[in-house]
């Protein structure tokens, strides 16, 4: 944010709170949010885990807009 990089600053928010994300977790996420793969119930049940389960709340909102 100090540096004027605000979509930075953001992305790097949302990494740190994937640090409490198992990684077979990241992984089904990853495959979901491909073109096909998941349908938009699926995609907000993710979103749902990843905030309640891991209290990952900015990433559980790029879900839910992927979903949209």
């Amino acid at each position: 944010d100090a540096a004027a990089r605000p979509q930075l600053a953001e992305n790097l928010r949302r990494a740190a709170e994937l640090v409490a994300v198992p990684e077979e977790t990241i992984l089904e996420i990853y495959r979901a949010l491909r073109p096909g793969r998941a349908d938009r119930q699926s995609l907000y049940a993710l979103a749902d885990d990843l905030e309640t389960r891991y209290g990952a709340k900015r990433c559980a909102a790029l879900v839910r807009e992927a979903a949209t």
